[in-house]
């Protein structure tokens, strides 16, 4: 039996994103799929406020829409994935037009920044399964971390107006790797127990944080399993030498750093707590408990 139902499709725009270029967008979306209009019920939509995305993507797939597109940053790719309740009881397709300064999550993708590629994906509805990750209350798709990484993320915040956006991650990780003080914390990973001082975890569901550092570089978004980086306590000067190798993947090198894989993470500071850093987004302090959802969403994409 042929199902004649149309697609339903929803492109959410963030105003702010990418410096405000976002809206240049519009009409190139509406010149790609005015010729498919007999297949794809498409909408836009552009987002009022914080937390606007997430409201939106929840109301619409409670409507009958499965296809959502973020067009903005991995902000907006965050908001997105915190609209659906996962195990959903069907599965979304979500795809994203890259327009953020670190537009990490695309790079798990073949950094496909080629928006004619894309809308060959979406329009043909290319796609493949992927993972979603859970920390506490809140879904990830990319990359969660704990440690120095939260005081990175407030100075960048500061630093943002100044400093383009790699460069002032890049600026705020020097300057906390001088003042940051690392804590006693204990990570249960699956069946295995890690303790000590540790200046950072990250948990990869996708490989890449902070414009493009390479911090989970065996995280693979279709294994069913959440690549955990722990780095030990390490001196300032050598955090200052290396920190080049998050870059590119090499930090395993370091034998203050350990690399493993699991389903399930526990992550407890001894008398204090760390911020909650998921997608870029501080999401409260530890005590955190992570897990996967296998298989969660689909993604458009040619790769």
């Amino acid at each position: 039996m042929i199902n004649n139902q149309k697609r339903k499709l929803l492109f959410i725009i963030n105003p702010v994103a990418g410096n405000g270029k976002t809206i240049e967008i519009l009409p190139t979306i509406k010149d790609k799929m005015k010729a498919v209009t007999s297949q794809i019920e498409y909408h836009i939509h552009v987002s009022k406020c914080i937390g606007d995305i997430t409201d939106t993507v929840k109301t619409h797939y409670d409507e009958g829409f499965n296809e959502f597109i973020a067009v903005g940053g991995d902000g907006s790719l965050s908001e997105m994935i915190n609209g659906f309740d996962f195990p959903c009881s069907r599965i979304p397709t979500i795809g994203m037009l890259p327009m953020g300064t670190g537009n990490d999550f695309t790079k798990n993708m073949h950094d496909n920044k080629d928006f004619d590629l894309i809308f060959e994906a979406i329009i043909g509805n290319h796609k493949k399964l992927i993972d979603v990750g859970r920390v506490n209350k809140f879904n990830f798709i990319n990359v969660c971390s704990f440690g120095i990484d939260g005081p990175i993320i407030e100075d960048m915040v500061k630093y943002k107006k100044m400093l383009p956006g790699q460069a002032s991650y890049l600026f705020s990780t020097l300057k906390a790797g001088i003042t940051f003080k690392s804590k006693f914390v204990k990570v249960v990973a699956d069946a295995q127990v890690y303790e000590g001082k540790m200046i950072l975890i990250a948990v990869g569901n996708g490989k890449y944080f902070g414009g493009g550092m390479n911090i989970c570089p065996e995280a693979d978004l279709s294994d069913g399993l959440l690549e955990v980086c722990l780095v030990r306590n390490v001196s300032k000067l050598k955090f200052m030498k290396e920190i080049s190798k998050i870059y590119s993947g090499r930090l395993k090198e370091l034998e203050e750093v350990i690399y493993l894989k699991a389903k399930n993470i526990s992550i407890e500071v001894e008398g204090s707590s760390y911020l909650i850093n998921a997608d870029g987004n501080l999401m409260g302090n530890t005590p955190a408990d992570l897990s996967l959802c296998p298989n969660g969403v689909y993604y458009f994409t040619n790769g």
